[in-house]
């Protein structure tokens, strides 16, 4: 549903209406309060009357009490019910109160004395029936008018003081809106002003440790890591224009060769121009397939899951070996199990292995291991040894840079982005990627992932 209210309306609507409802409750419970008193201290008048001369009137002189001092503001009255049922009231002239089932309890000894508030034309009463003398029953009436206007005026103070609050309230929510959006306004102008600049150098100053402090240090996180990637993206630009400048060149100067001079060629300047196209346009190609999947591996919608590495790996060498039929693989696998995007790791485990047969003789033989690398981090090993020239120390960690290659390595075709597909999904995956140098020769790549926790014991 859309909201037809800005958050900074609904949050003054909202601390309007609790205040609006918490003034309504506190004046509704003290009014109700304040009338139990005008009650009480009512009962407790009649209360002090009946213990008082009035209990000990006969009728007689119940029948004579003048309007004064009873009349007045108070209306107070008195009415005897004789044994025989006869009702006798005063002050002379008014009217008889009605004598109902609640009265008739102390009548017939019920109860000693009952309470209770009766309305009447002459508006409400509040009443005391107890035992008289001699068999007779008296009945004390109080009005409760005076009651009703002290609570009527009692009543419109208490609105009053709500509407009061109400706007008080409105006024309050409305300067803790523009308090408690200021720094979400803040969030808004840097993220438009990233928008009209694509400049996403500009952090947000964050104070504190609140809900929108938090807001604001996972705001300056994204923009850290759009900037990385931004800049990763330029980077692999400049480089995939820098090493598809030399394949081009030669291709279109060997092409406009063919194209200006292929007539006065001899066959053999033709089929030497030609095969060295074909091998160009096969650089070029291997060079775009690996710019590709090193794009894929940087940034995919695969979903990370429980990966079994040996399982991975021995995918990884049924491509290998399609790719390299002359190469030979042995696998060694433990049980072993990775949280991984399948596809990006077993496409790391394949340049690994293309890696390992491509620059060592074409009889060696290519060992692959599999386990947990017995290590306190709980971790899992994936390792290449071959037999290939033995990487020199200074260079092992410069061979997992893009299109970086070593000297003995330029004559064989490849574009250099292999092992850094590796290295970017071994990051991706939180774990490692080194080299060291084989015992008789050789090289040992060794990648290294953590692996998936497992329950304690007892526990499904």
């Amino acid at each position: 549903m859309r909201h037809r209210y800005s958050i900074r309306t609904r949050l003054t609507l909202i601390v309007s209406a609790a205040v609006t409802a918490t003034a309504l409750l506190i004046g509704a419970l003290a009014w109700l309060a304040l009338h139990q008193t005008l009650v009480h201290q009512a009962d407790r008048q009649l209360e002090v009357m009946a213990r008082g001369r009035a209990g000990h009137l006969d009728p007689t002189a119940v029948a004579q009490i003048p309007d004064s001092p009873l009349a007045g503001p108070a209306d107070i009255r008195i009415q005897v019910r004789l044994p025989n049922g006869q009702m006798v009231s005063g002050p002379p002239g008014t009217a008889t109160l009605p004598f109902g089932g609640r009265d008739m309890a102390v009548v017939t000894h019920q109860t000693t004395e009952v309470h209770y508030t009766l309305s009447t034309d002459s508006g409400e009463f509040r009443i005391l029936t107890v035992a008289g003398r001699n068999g007779q029953t008296l009945q004390l009436a109080r009005s409760l008018s005076e009651a009703d206007d002290t609570l009527r005026g009692v009543g419109i103070l208490m609105v009053a003081l709500v509407l009061g609050a109400a706007a008080v309230a409105g006024v309050a929510g409305r300067l803790i809106a523009n308090a408690g959006l200021r720094p979400v306004n803040r969030f808004t102008h840097a993220a438009a002003r990233v928008a009209d600049t694509q400049d996403l150098r500009h952090s947000i100053p964050v104070n504190g440790r609140d809900e929108v402090a938090q807001l604001g240090h996972a705001f300056n996180r994204m923009l850290t890591a759009l900037a990385q990637s931004r800049q990763a993206q330029r980077d692999l630009i400049e480089d995939a224009a820098h090493e598809l400048r030399t394949p081009m060149s030669s291709m279109r100067i060997n092409i406009e060769l063919l194209v200006h001079a292929g007539d006065r060629l001899s066959g053999t300047d033709r089929d030497a121009l030609l095969g060295d196209l074909e091998r160009q346009s096969g650089e070029l190609s291997e060079l775009v397939g690996e710019l590709v999947d090193l794009a894929r591996s940087a940034g995919t919608g695969e979903p990370a899951v429980p990966t079994d590495l040996a399982e991975a790996a021995a995918g990884a060498i049924y491509r290998a070996r399609a790719r390299s039929p002359y190469a030979r693989f042995e696998l060694s696998a433990e049980p072993a199990t990775v949280t991984a995007q399948p596809a990006a790791l077993e496409r790391a485990l394949v340049n690994l292995l293309d890696n390992a047969a491509k620059f060592g003789p074409p009889d060696q033989i290519i060992e692959i291991r599999v386990g947990p690398s017995g290590t306190p981090d709980a971790s899992a090993d994936i390792s290449v040894a071959d037999r290939a020239p033995t990487i020199p120390e200074s260079e092992r960690e410069r061979i997992f840079h893009r299109f970086h290659r070593l000297d003995t390595a330029r004559a064989i075709p490849g574009s250099g982005l292999g092992l850094a597909i590796v290295h970017q999904t071994a990051t991706q995956h939180g774990g490692t990627i080194g080299v060291e140098a084989r015992r008789g020769g050789g090289n040992i790549f060794r990648l290294r992932l953590p692996l998936v926790p497992t329950p304690p014991a007892g526990r499904q």
